[in-house]
């Protein structure tokens, strides 16, 4: 078997490596999205991209779905994969793609996703009470303007009546993403800061900050934060991407879900209030109740890996 292309080189040399690759990925992917967007949305590159923040527009909002798909494969899925075949020659077994796991640490997994939601919708309050110092008041003013389109074209995206729209926001904000910023935080950015430190707990929270920080949302980056070290245990411990890809595909379609139904009258609670409360009993024993299934799936992991050793 050939050496792999940078198979022997350092872990800051791969991190390098890997941002390059992922910008370098998404423009290709982006440049090639907007070519293909010309003929499929019949897009006037002058026209249709300067009033492409009219989310009123059903056609403005089908292209901006298509190009946020675009971006999933460009900026998260890609990379990875890529960067795997250049480290090892091994996509499939760097990212532990070919590691499944069994039935009940899924089925513990969904039990996790819905525990924590009290604790993750806790955190949502405490950093949207959260300010930056008086002398950085115009980036503070920045954030909240960005927050604001973000929740916006958000709201936007799950205006959806159809089971077809259903579909649609499954795959695009659910399953997408899911496989993507896993692959790419979880896979591949954990793995090589745990590289470079020599300590996966550093790593683990290197790359939930990262995970955070990405969706450039200042104001929900604590809860994405805490859902990334969740993640970031969950594969550690059992060993599979897809057990991280599970807990946040649920999480992204229960809100999918949830939104739809509030949107066709089925329920009156919209996704943003799904599990929110200000009981600080619950909001412990969510947190409590998280743990000890965490700790469940650690023990069983580490006697299945003791068994087989």
């Amino acid at each position: 078997m050939k050496t792999p292309l940078l198979g022997s080189q350092s872990p800051l040399t791969r991190i390098v490596f890997t941002v390059l690759l992922t910008i370098s990925c998404f423009l290709i992917f982006f440049i090639i999205g907007i070519l293909l967007a010309i003929p499929l949305f019949n897009v006037n590159l002058f026209n249709s991209f300067t009033s492409i923040t009219d989310y009123s527009d059903p056609a403005t909002v089908n292209l901006l779905k298509y190009l946020q798909i675009i971006q999933s494969l460009g900026l998260f899925i890609i990379p990875p994969l890529l960067a795997g075949y250049f480290f090892e020659r091994d996509s499939i077994g760097y990212l532990r793609i070919d590691k499944p796991s069994r039935l009940l640490i899924y089925l513990l997994t969904i039990v996790i996703m819905f525990a924590v939601l009290p604790v993750i919708n806790w955190m949502v309050v405490v950093n949207e009470g959260m300010h930056l110092p008086e002398f950085l008041k115009g980036v503070e003013s920045w954030m909240i303007s960005t927050e604001a389109e973000a929740t916006k074209l958000t709201e936007t995206f799950m205006e959806i009546k159809s089971l077809g729209g259903l579909t649609v926001n499954l795959i695009m904000i659910a399953l997408l993403p899911a496989i993507g910023e896993e692959f790419m935080f979880r896979g591949l950015i954990q793995r090589l800061f745990n590289e470079l430190f020599k300590n996966i707990h550093i790593a683990i929270f290197i790359s939930a900050l990262l995970f955070g920080a990405m969706h450039l949302q200042f104001y929900g980056i604590l809860p994405r934060m805490m859902l990334g070290v969740l993640f970031g245990y969950l594969f550690y411990w059992t060993g599979s991407i897809w057990i991280p890809v599970f807990a946040h595909f649920v999480n992204n379609a229960s809100a999918v879900i949830i939104s739809f139904m509030a949107t066709k009258g089925t329920i009156s609670a919209g996704y943003e209030d799904f599990g929110a409360t200000d009981n600080l009993f619950l909001i412990t024993g969510s947190l409590v109740f998280t743990g000890c299934l965490l700790f469940v799936i650690y023990k069983i992991e580490k006697t299945r890996r003791d068994f087989l050793i």
